[in-house]
């Protein structure tokens, strides 16, 4: 084994070391205040089970987006729930069919 993969093995093993210890508390995140859109947003879990989650107050929808952080950097949404009211049932739908290439 050559030194250079001894030494790029050390490296990763120190930076997943240092992001394990920087992690901090398992808590949600979320921004310290409302986007000028007024959009509230959430990532949950790291890798291949990411998914971001966004709030619109202004429609009381909640947008699920699946797998964002992997694969295609073109996400679309996969469902959305409607939330009319606290403690009410919410209605869940897909999302519109999307294009896995960017509107330009």
């Amino acid at each position: 084994m050559s030194k250079a993969y001894v030494r790029e093995g050390v490296m990763v093993l120190a930076a997943l070391a240092i992001g394990w210890w920087a992690h901090g508390v398992n808590r949600p995140v979320a921004a310290a205040s409302a986007a000028p859109s007024g959009l509230i947003y959430q990532f949950s879990n790291a890798g291949p089970g990411t998914s971001l989650t966004m709030y619109n107050p202004g429609e009381q929808i909640l947008y699920v987006y699946q797998g964002a952080t992997m694969g295609n950097s073109h996400v679309n949404c996969s469902y959305r729930f409607h939330i009319k009211q606290p403690g009410a049932p919410i209605e869940r739908e897909n999302c519109a069919i999307g294009s896995l290439l960017p509107h330009r």
